[in-house]
């Protein structure tokens, strides 16, 4: 049976995947506490309604950015811990935490400068390779526990 202290230094040892995944938390609440002011200001979309528009419209962009945030916050944050708690690779986790976090970072920026292609440009590419960071930290915990 773990010490509180084993248990304390086995988390301290995660401590890049846990700030990664406290800033990506961070991040998603800012993310929705702006939606308000930045999507519905211009009175483009309507709370609790099917999104007005398209890509082309900041509103737009902005409550698909925070949609996603949020669906993919869960995935990735269940997995963070799952890892920790069964211990997996310590350098694999915190490196695979940090690249999402900073591949989702770079996800928002796209999305919301509204600079590029819809499809097949940087946005996409920060959103898959922030999908396939979270699919190799599964597939570590899923080793892991086996």
């Amino acid at each position: 049976m773990n010490t509180l202290n084993e248990i304390s230094i086995q988390f301290s040892q995660y401590q890049p995947a846990l700030l990664s995944l406290s800033f990506l938390c961070l991040m998603v609440l800012l993310q929705n506490l702006l939606t308000a002011p930045l999507a519905f200001l211009k009175k483009e979309q309507s709370p609790g309604m099917p999104l007005n528009g398209d890509h082309s419209l900041f509103s737009f962009r902005v409550l698909r950015t925070h949609a996603n945030s949020v669906e993919s916050l869960g995935p990735f944050g269940l997995v963070v811990i799952i890892g920790i708690l069964v211990q997996a690779n310590i350098t694999l986790v915190n490196w695979l935490a940090v690249i999402h976090v900073v591949l989702r970072l770079g996800f928002w920026v796209v999305y919301y400068s509204g600079k590029g292609k819809v499809a097949g440009g940087p946005r996409t590419i920060c959103f898959v390779g922030g999908l396939i960071s979270n699919f190799i930290l599964v597939i570590a915990v899923i080793i892991k526990l086996l």
